[in-house]
């Protein structure tokens, strides 16, 4: 199939217009049609995939779609044969590691209740911002992936207010540690990083639960159009708490993936 001009293949997969194999293509043919502003319609969802000895995946957001008004972030594994290759590739020089359903469509919905927790992807060594979709060829295809805890799960709110400082998600396991950035209104963006070290502050099960922090020398920005976070110490407060400073030292850590495009927003402000 062609792609229409101007549309990046990752809207024509989401939209049902273009699939990456034959049983996704079959399957979006018999996807109810979406005429609810509520109800989610099961379709494809990509994640972008970091973390060593634990493995996270981080859903790419849309503010346009109901189905993928979400920041999801969940604690997963695949097949030893995949996770090696993985790792042998990591390092300060990574590729935007991520994956995509290819032959089950689903809601994030499912995801969070439990009601499924495996399915087959396909796994890519790259992504593309600017055709905002996997870069080259599939790393492995239909493996299968098991979801063994939702670390965050929100939909956009659209009638809470943009934080007023930089606000981030911290969390990690196993002696890693990361962030994510709290992608809040339309315009914002996406900003996954792993820190090299982990916070002394919080207990281990507190950084595998996940906590909000928000740097407190750095306002919220509505569109940053590079990383906005100096990778230097910032003085951060615990879930905005006055009382309960601290300091996250971002020394050293590697920026998995930065965006204000790939479809996040109505329109990219960069």
């Amino acid at each position: 199939m062609t792609e229409q001009p101007g549309v990046s293949r990752r809207h024509l997969l989401i939209s049902g217009g273009l699939a990456a194999t034959a049983p996704l293509l079959g399957a979006a043919r018999h996807a109810p049609a979406q005429d609810s502003p509520i109800v989610d319609t099961p379709g494809v969802h990509n994640f972008f995939m970091f973390g060593s000895k634990t493995l996270y995946v981080e859903h790419m957001p849309m503010f346009t779609e109901e189905k993928h008004m979400y920041q999801v972030i969940a604690r997963v594994s695949l097949p030893d044969a995949v996770m090696r290759g993985y790792r042998a590739r990591q390092g300060a020089r990574r590729t935007a590691w991520n994956l995509v359903n290819s032959a089950t469509l689903y809601t994030l919905p499912q995801v969070k209740a439990g009601t499924l927790k495996s399915f087959p992807v396909d796994v890519y060594e790259d992504y593309s911002n600017a055709d905002a979709a996997p870069a080259g060829s599939p790393f492995a295809t239909s493996v299968p992936l098991t979801v063994h805890e939702v670390v965050h799960f929100r939909h956009f709110d659209f009638n809470i207010p943009r934080p007023q400082r930089l606000t981030y998600l911290l969390f990690g396991r196993d002696g890693e540690a990361h962030l994510s950035h709290y992608i809040a209104r339309d315009p914002d963006f996406q900003h996954i990083v792993t820190l090299r070290s982990v916070p002394a502050w919080l207990s281990a099960d507190q950084l595998a639960a996940g906590a909000e922090v928000c740097l407190t020398d750095l306002p919220s920005l509505s569109a940053a159009c590079a990383a906005p976070l100096g990778m230097k110490r910032h003085r951060v407060l615990f879930q905005g708490r006055q009382d309960a400073p601290a300091m996250l030292d971002l020394t050293g850590a590697t920026s998995v993936w930065f965006s204000t495009g790939n479809l996040l927003n109505g329109s990219d402000p960069c």
